[in-house]
C-alpha cells in the first residue's frame, strides 16, 4: 500500500479550524487506500503558539500524527521582520488593485525581491518547525505524494521544496496581503498540483500567479453531518440555556470575523427587542464581549455542533476571506438558511449557484433587515431548505471529492 503524507499546523480532535478541519476529513477517508501520515506541531494556538500536545506521535481513527516541536516564538522578532517584508508584498498587491499583476506575472513569473526577508519572517513565525522539515527531507522517498495544507505558514513554503515534483497543494487562497509575497510566486509555480476548493479561488489564483501557475483542479472537500449519535433539541437547549430561536456562528471566535457581527447584532436588539441571541461556537481567539444576548459555548463535539446548527433559526458565516466556508456547506447540508458577508466572492459565488439557498449581505442595515425578514417569515427558510440541500449534495458529496482525490495522487 502506498504511503502519503499531509503538512498541516494543526491536528486534533481539538483543533476546529477550517483547513485543518478540512485535512482531518481527507486523511481518514484515505486511509482505506493508503498508510496516511500527518506531519504537524504541537501547538493549537495561533496567537502564543505554546506546545499543547505532549506526546511525539499518535494514531487517531487509522491516520498516524506525527507531532514536532516549534522554535521558541518572539512576538517582537516576528514583528520586525513582518516590517521588513511590507514593501514588495505592497507592490504586487497595488499592481493586482489596478488590474495588471496577471499581465506582469505572464512575462516574469518568480519574483525575489525581499525574499530573503520573507524567509526570515517564515523562520521566526510560531508554527515555523525545523524538526518537522527535517523530518520530510530524510523521509520524502517513501511517500507517494506530499499534501500541503494552507498557502501561509512556514511548512507549506518550506515543504514545498523538498520534493515538488509529488507535491500537491491544497492552498486555501484569500485576498490578503500573504499571497502578494515574492516567496509565493515560488511555491504556486513549483508544486506538482494545486487543488482549489472553488472556481473563484482559482481565478483569484490565477490573477496573482499568470499562465504559468502550476496545474490545477478543483478539489474541494465533502460534508459530514451524520455521526453515530445525536443530541435532541431539549438536551441541547439545556446543556446551553438556548431560547426558542437564536442566530449561530460556529467556528474561529477571533476578532477578523467578530469585529462586525457582535456589535451589528447589539445594535440590532437594542432596535428590535426580543427573546432572539447569538449563539458563538468554538475556541476563544480575542477578548470575550460580555452581553446577556451572546452565548459562549465554547469547544464542541461534532454531535453538539449539529445539534446546534440544526435548531438555529439562521447561520451566520461573517467572513470576507473564504476559499470554501465549511460552515457554509455544513449548515446547508442541514438544510439551513444561512447569511454570508457579500464582501466574499466565494460565498456570493455559492450563494448564486444555489438559487440563494444562501443569502448575502453587504452593510449593517442590509444585516438587520435579512434577520428581520426571516425571523417574520419562518416559510422562506422552508423553501431554501430543499434548494440548499441538493446543492451539497450536487457538488459536495464524499464519492466525488474522494474520487478526485484519489485520481489525482495516482497520476503521481
Amino acid at each position: 500500500m502506498d504511503k502519503i503524507c499531509f503538512l498541516v499546523c494543526q491536528y486534533g480532535k481539538e483543533v476546529n479550524g477550517g483547513a485543518e478541519y478540512h485535512c482531518k476529513m481527507l486523511a481518514e477517508r484515505l486511509v482505506g487506500d493508503f498508510q496516511v501520515d500527518i506531519l504537524t506541531t504541537k501547538t493549537i494556538n495561533y496567537h502564543t503558539f505554546e506546545p499543547y500536545y505532549k506526546n511525539n506521535q499518535e494514531t487517531i481513527n487509522g491516520v498516524n500524527v506525527l507531532r514536532f516541536d516549534c522554535i521558541d516564538y518572539s512576538a517582537e522578532e516576528h514583528g520586525k521582520w513582518r516590517k521588513k517584508t511590507k514593501f514588495p508584498r505592497k507592490v504586487r498587491r497595488n499592481l493586482f488593485r489596478m488590474g495588471l499583476l496577471e499581465t506582469a506575472a505572464n512575462m516574469n513569473p518568480i519574483w525575489d525581491m525581499g525574499i530573503k526577508n520573507e524567509e526570515m519572517l517564515l523562520k521566526t513565525h510560531g508554527f515555523y518547525s525545523p524538526d518537522l522539515l527535517n523530518y520530510l527531507e530524510a523521509n520524502k522517498d517513501s511517500y507517494k505524494a506530499i499534501i500541503l495544507m494552507s498557502y501561509v505558514y512556514p511548512h507549506t513554503i518550506f515543504g514545498s521544496r523538498i520534493a515538488p515534483e509529488k507535491t500537491i497543494l491544497i492552498p486555501t487562497v484569500h485576498n490578503e496581503g500573504d499571497i502578494f509575497r515574492s516567496i509565493q510566486t515560488h511555491v504556486f509555480t513549483s508544486v506538482k498540483h494545486i487543488g482549489f476548493n472553488t472556481e473563484e479561488e482559482r481565478n483569484l489564483a490565477r490573477k496573482i500567479f499568470g499562465n504559468k501557475m502550476s496545474e490545477s483542479s478543483i478539489l474541494a472537500v465533502g460534508i459530514e453531518t451524520e455521526f453515530e449519535n445525536s443530541i435532541s433539541k431539549t438536551e441541547i437547549q439545556k446543556k446551553f440555556t438556548l431560547p426558542e430561536r437564536y442566530l449561530h456562528y460556529f467556528g474561529r471566535i477571533c476578532n477578523s470575523k467578530m469585529d462586525k457581527l457582535i456589535p451589528w447584532f447589539i445594535r440590532y436588539k437594542e432596535k428590535f427587542p426580543s427573546n432572539l441571541k447569538l449563539v458563538l461556537t468554538g475556541r476563544l481567539f480575542q477578548d470575550k464581549v460580555e452581553h446577556p444576548d451572546i452565548i459562549y459555548t465554547g469547544f464542541v463535539t461534532d454531535e453538539e455542533k449539529i445539534a446546534l446548527v440544526k435548531n438555529a433559526t439562521l447561520i451566520i458565516n461573517p467572513s470576507r476571506n473564504e476559499s470554501l466556508s465549511l460552515l457554509l456547506l455544513e449548515a446547508m447540508k442541514l438544510g439551513k438558511t444561512v447569511l454570508v458577508n457579500k464582501k466574499s466572492d466565494v460565498m456570493v459565488g455559492h450563494a448564486i449557484r444555489s438559487d440563494y439557498a444562501a443569502e448575502p449581505y453587504g452593510n449593517e442595515k442590509d444585516f438587520q433587515e435579512k434577520i428581520r425578514k426571516h425571523l417574520e417569515h419562518p416559510e422562506l427558510n422552508e423553501e431554501s431548505e430543499i434548494k440548499a440541500k441538493n446543492y451539497v449534495d450536487e457538488h459536495y458529496s464524499w464519492p466525488i471529492i474522494m474520487g478526485r482525490i484519489k485520481h489525482l495522487i495516482s497520476t503521481i
